[in-house]
């Protein structure tokens, strides 16, 4: 991951075009063309191997090494098998980026069997340069008159940014977003990606302040990892709407290996984007819909929509849709249905939606809309007009853009029709008002705006405490340990079942025998109803499903109360076993006392892998009348309880939970602690490659696990969002009060104690930190600074025990953000007033210095106000530079943690900027 050369693509000052010639059909001549009609004022080179002295009167070398000036961008267009070597010598010749647009370089292949593009990707390593592409359309940058590609038209200037992979779907996008009139700030394709990926790109424009929007079109995503951490930082400061192709198995551009238990790949997608605050729409049409909502449309405070139009028919449509999106209608009050009754007609509804009738004026629209402005249980409203003989469509139009300037509504529109009401629309786009053409793309788009506040709000909750950090589980991991030592990869059903014990899981208790025999000796001892369950070597492996058609298999004998009835269930289970696995081994049988819980509602829950999202958290139902994969839900650990609340909330079983179990709220919360102890356990033994609690039922103490299966891989699984970083916890001792601290990297369930220390802080305290002086710190400013991705943000506190009242007491903090290339981070460091003169300030600094160093990061930067005596002298303790910044009236803070290893990043600090 990183912005290396980045400013050389998007911003060059020069630019040699390979493979250009005057040819209609020639692709570097296309987009030398373009180059030239845009209007780009760069330097302009050509190099073709015929002896041209100009193409299109730009002037022309045969050879790279014949080229008489430094260049930034170069763009290849010459055939598959010359590319690798062209690119290798345009690094060498100190050129920084280039975009290849030659295409079949994947079906084209090398010497080795390789596909051409490989050596391409080896060839830029090798060489230093950052490649676009292969088969990339090219880059637009329309407010620099940018335009790097073949395609048929320009994009117009804005403040949104396009990255897509397909060229044929971007020419279609520059088509779509002309007629809108969507500008962009950037414009361009991937192609093969086999250097600058999704993930470099999207952290160059996180940072980029003329890109207000994010549109992607994924086909699909080589390093989930990187590209999580890059758009989890771009998704907390602007929209970031994604459509993702190839939701099922025929339609995927790279074949996707399915981890175990599950029959598509899609849904790690859709789990994946949302944990990033992404929104993903289902189509080009639903992007661009999506944008005019999250664009031009204030944050929602509700999610409740009101509706007015001039017909029923109009309103019903949009009251169809927004049911079908699980949407909610606004309440009216009292006093607004009774206002609206002296402009309505008598045998109107009294209940929204509002038919305003088929005659309504421009000014019975107006009052309506300043009458809902009224009320404050609404906030969202849909205006919808269908054209009627009686009025004119732009003036009622004007009259709704005036009614709703300066209220608190978020309004947006809807008029029906084409040719009529196109004036009008015009007026809309104008006045920045969002308007459709049919009351289901209007009613989805403002869905479109829930959903993205939703997922953002997930980046924001607090969850509740629950997991113990500090637990030992050193039984757990000496008992993998020993198995994988010994060649086994599957735990037996008594070892699984102590994992989940020691994690704090309740588990039905059992004992284990090895034939009949020693099941009616352990009968003969409990004297009450057993179930037996018959275990063999397969059972033992977690998330298996039957094939197609398969008769199910039975396990489990349950109730039983005599001898008699044993001895037949027993071999009952031995038949049942020998003809569904005859080729897996004998275990034994599992005895359980009966009823030890309530029976019910059942799920299945436990962790999987995926070859390129590594562990995932799945639930969903159980039982024996269920299609147990047609409920599954996913998951991307580690997971917090908010998290594991919203991965239950999805499936068809909460439904049932909240509307049969007599303690739903009780039981809820037992599953969803379960499902973040199940995130813990994967995350703490990363070899752990399947777990699977099949059924989890309910009794008086909570949620309980009635089997278990749990098997390993030599290769450990890690997550791709990093967990918690428990090997970084250190405790010390202050030496003036002799108070015992832990100094540990900051959790979201730290969100009060962090509140609650930045606000008891003097306002001189607060002025040092935030450069100026703030009486309140809302929870969602809180959430912002601990709920963090630890990939690219560490935040240190200092927290112990309160002296006064149980619970924990934050007393310092320092928070570090680094740059995507790992070369800079920036710092800021707040002690609590009541500590000031116990080291802790110097305790947080150097912990966070000495993780930067062992980070790799080369250079630590900070700001201080010239009259912060105290940090200053931190400054000068830990060996910073300082130096007077006149033009910030600030003091420049700079300590070197490491020597930069190569040119680029020598050049990107001495520039100090992308």
């Amino acid at each position: 991951m990183s912005t290396r050369y980045l400013e050389s693509l998007f911003n060059p000052d020069s630019i040699v075009v390979i493979g250009a010639s005057e040819r209609s059909d020639n692709l570097g001549g296309m987009v030398l063309r373009n180059l030239l009609g845009g209007g780009y004022a760069g330097r302009l080179l050509v190099i073709n191997r015929n002896q041209y002295d100009n193409v299109h009167g730009v002037p022309c070398v045969r050879k790279v090494s014949q080229m008489p000036e430094k260049t930034d961008l170069a763009i290849v267009c010459t055939p598959p098998e010359t590319v690798p070597k062209m690119v290798r010598k345009l690094g060498e010749a100190g050129v920084r980026t280039a975009i290849v647009m030659t295409g079949g370089m994947s079906r084209s292949h090398s010497k080795t069997g390789q596909p051409l593009m490989y050596s391409v990707r080896k060839a830029a390593r090798d060489s230093g340069i950052r490649v676009l592409g292969p088969n990339t359309i090219g880059l637009m940058v329309p407010a620099r008159k940018l335009n790097a590609t073949y395609a048929h038209m320009g994009a117009i200037p804005g403040k949104v940014a396009f990255i897509g992979q397909s060229g044929t779907i971007a020419s279609s996008i520059l088509d779509w977003a002309f007629a809108r009139g969507v500008g962009f700030s950037y414009f361009l394709t991937l192609g093969d990606g086999m250097d600058i990926d999704h993930d470099d790109l999207i952290d160059y424009l996180a940072q980029d302040s003329s890109t207000r929007a994010i549109l992607l079109h994924l086909e699909h995503i080589p390093n989930p990892r990187r590209f999580m951490s890059a758009v989890r930082v771009a998704s907390r400061t602007k929209p970031v709407i994604a459509v993702k192709s190839g939701r099922v198995p025929e339609s995927e551009w790279m074949p996707h290996v399915l981890p175990v238990g599950l029959t598509q790949s899609d849904p790690i997608y859709d789990a994946m984007l949302q944990r990033a605050g992404v929104l993903r729409v289902d189509g080009l049409g639903q992007m661009f819909d999506a944008l005019e909502t999250l664009t031009r449309m204030r944050t929602l405070r509700k999610e409740g929509l009101a509706i007015i139009a001039n017909g029923v028919g109009p309103g019903v449509l949009a009251v169809d849709r927004l049911a079908a999106l699980e949407g909610e209608l606004s309440q009216f009050s009292e006093d607004t249905i009774t206002e609206l009754a002296d402009h309505l007609p008598r045998y109107w509804t009294r209940k929204n939606p509002v038919d305003l009738g088929y005659d309504a004026s421009p000014e019975l629209y107006a009052r309506a809309v300043k009458i809902l402005a009224k009320d404050t249980q609404i906030t969202n409203l849909l205006v919808m007009y269908a054209p009627t003989l009686t009025e004119d469509s732009l003036q009622i139009a004007d009259a709704v853009v005036q009614a709703a300037r300066g209220t608190r509504l978020n309004v947006f529109t809807c008029w029906l029709g084409q040719s009529t009401v196109m004036d009008a629309r015009d007026e809309f786009y104008r006045a920045g008002v969002p308007s459709f053409f049919n009351p289901e793309k209007a009613v989805t788009a403002f869905m479109q705006h829930v959903r993205h506040q939703r997922v953002q709000r997930l980046l924001t909750e607090t969850p509740e405490s629950f997991t113990d950090h500090l637990a030992d589980r050193s039984h757990t991991r000496r008992l993998v340990t020993e198995a994988l030592r010994d060649r086994r990869y599957c735990l037996t059903n008594q070892e699984s079942r102590e994992v989940i014990r020691e994690y704090g899981i309740n588990t039905i208790d059992t004992i284990y025998c090895d034939d009949v025999e020693e099941v009616l000796e352990a009968f003969a001892v409990e004297r009450r109803p057993i179930d037996i369950t018959l275990i063999h070597e397969q059972s033992c492996v977690p998330l298996v499903a039957l094939s197609p058609g398969q008769r199910r298999y039975k396990g489990t004998v349950q109730k039983l109360n005599s001898e008699g009835a044993i001895i037949d269930s027993c071999r009952f289970l031995m038949e049942e076993y020998q003809k569904h696995y005859p080729d897996s081994g004998f275990l034994g049988f599992a005895i359980q006392r009966s009823y030890q819980h309530v029976g019910g509602i059942e799920f299945s829950v436990g962790i999987t892998r995926d070859e390129l999202f590594g562990p995932l958290v799945v639930c969903g139902a159980a039982g024996a009348q269920i299609n147990v994969l047609s409920d599954r839900q996913i998951a991307l650990p580690p997971l917090n309880m908010v998290l594991a609340r919203e991965l239950l909330r999805r499936t068809y079983m909460y439904k049932l939970l909240n509307e049969h179990s007599l303690k739903p709220e009780e039981d809820i919360r037992a599953v969803a602690e379960t499902l973040v102890t199940l995130s813990q356990i994967v995350i703490d033994i990363p070899e752990i490659r399947g777990l699977e609690i099949l059924p989890l039922l309910f009794n008086d103490d909570g949620a309980v696990a009635v089997n278990v299966a749990i098997d390993l891989s030599d290769k450990p699984g890690k997550p791709i969002i990093q967990a918690y970083p428990r090997e970084l916890e250190e405790w010390i001792v202050l030496p003036k009060s002799g108070r015992r601290v832990i100094i540990r990297p900051v959790l979201a369930e730290d969100e009060p104690a962090h509140r609650a220390f930045h606000e008891l802080q003097s306002p001189e305290s607060i002025r040092y930190r935030f450069f100026q002086y703030r009486k309140h710190f809302s929870r969602e400013d809180v959430a912002q600074m601990v709920q963090i991705d630890y990939d690219r943000e560490m935040v240190f506190i200092a927290n112990a025990p309160r002296e006064d009242a149980e619970g924990e007491e934050t007393l310092g903090t320092v928070r570090t953000w680094t740059d995507a290339d790992n070369l800079r981070c920036e710092f800021a460091v707040m002690v609590h007033d009541n500590m000031k003169g116990e080291g802790l300030g110097v305790a947080l600094m150097q912990k966070m210095i000495d993780y930067c160093r062992a980070k790799g990061t080369v250079e630590m930067v900070g700001n201080v106000l010239p009259d912060n005596v105290p940090m200053l002298r931190l400054a000068e303790h830990l060996g910073f530079e300082t130096r007077y910044n006149a033009e910030e009236d600030v003091i420049d803070l700079l300590l070197i943690l490491n020597e930069p290893e190569k040119d680029w990043q020598r050049e990107r600090l001495d520039q100090g900027s992308h």
